[in-house]
């Protein structure tokens, strides 16, 4: 037994037994004390098991790590550039509208498509008015080009209808994804191109190969030059659609102006003088033609003349069928 198991036991001892009965009681007090500490540590150390154990358990099985903030940008711009993959994979289309509406007034519907059109943000490219100028014409014709953004095509062709009696209506589109797609790709390979070049032309050589890189850099910029020009048609084509837009407008005999009866005789006049001049013109072609012609004209009267002399000769130096017939007979 140690020294101070010794102190806490007397210690315990003092205040509760009497000196008399201290003989009789060590021995017990012994023996509780070797059971009772044993038997504490090992209820300490299975508490301490059990404790640990409990941890144990409590602690979750190992699972699959929870993603990152660079994980969650990553899974983003991969969804990022899906998205942009599928709007590249959408047709780009260049449409064009025609339309020829019957209107009872000209002057008012024009107004009215300037509006439309100024309301769909769209542009009047062309504008042509054919007026009747005689009584044959009954009709009186105005065309114009417009052009729309192509998410407003529809809404305008549809406004535009309810001007009047629509007479003729097509739609037409062309697919130029392709070539967009191609012409990209050029572009990006002829860019490749120019940058092998200038970094062959920093390079140190003889004039003959720096001459030789400088013209083959300005075949490639051309070339990048005008594809560029070719893309930003074909997209400002898709982005805007023309409309080929006619009014139609039925005009009475009244409307039609009427000619002044001395222009009707000057025009006359002069259609007149007009055709004498063109038939003397013709007879001067004509004596030119002969003229130039004459020596062949001459040569064949003159043998034409000679053919009916030797004719005439010969027919004149023959004698005649009775004559020969009666000599036979003598």
């Amino acid at each position: 037994m140690t020294a101070q198991r010794k102190k806490r036991i007397a210690a315990i001892r003092k205040p509760c037994f009497p000196g008399r009965n201290l003989g009789r009681i060590l021995p017990m007090l012994l023996l509780f004390g070797a059971i009772a500490l044993p038997s504490c540590g090992a209820v300490q150390t299975s508490q301490a098991n059990f404790e640990g154990e409990m941890e144990e358990s409590a602690v979750p099985p190992a699972a699959a790590p929870m993603p990152t903030s660079q994980g969650m940008t990553e899974v983003t711009m991969d969804m990022a550039q899906a998205d942009t993959t599928v709007a590249q994979a959408t047709p780009q289309l260049i449409k064009k509208a025609s339309l020829t509406i019957e209107v009872e007034a000209i002057a008012d519907n024009i107004d009215a498509v300037s509006q439309i059109v100024k309301q769909k943000q769209g542009d009047v490219l062309s504008f042509q008015d054919n007026k009747p100028r005689s009584p044959n014409v009954t009709r009186h014709l105005v065309s114009m080009q417009l052009r729309v953004p192509q998410q407003q095509l529809e809404s305008t062709i549809n406004a535009l209808a309810e001007l009047g009696t629509v007479l003729n209506r097509s739609l037409t589109a062309e697919d130029v994804s392709t070539q967009l797609i191609d012409n990209d790709a050029r572009l990006k390979n002829l860019r490749k191109s120019e940058e092998m070049v200038l970094k062959i032309m920093e390079r140190s050589g003889s004039v003959g190969d720096v001459l030789n890189a400088a013209r083959e850099l300005s075949s490639i910029r051309e070339q990048i030059e005008r594809i560029e020009a070719m893309q930003k048609n074909l997209r400002s084509q898709v982005a805007y659609s023309t409309i080929s837009l006619t009014l139609e407008s039925p005009v009475s005999p009244s409307e039609i102006p009427q000619t002044p009866l001395g222009e009707q005789l000057q025009d006359t006049w002069g259609n007149a003088t007009t055709a004498v001049g063109s038939f003397a013109v013709g007879l001067l072609k004509i004596g030119l033609y002969l003229l130039a012609f004459s020596p062949f004209l001459l040569l064949a009267v003159g043998a034409v003349l000679a053919y009916k002399k030797l004719h005439k000769s010969s027919s004149e130096n023959s004698p005649p069928n009775g004559v020969d017939n009666s000599a036979s007979v003598n």
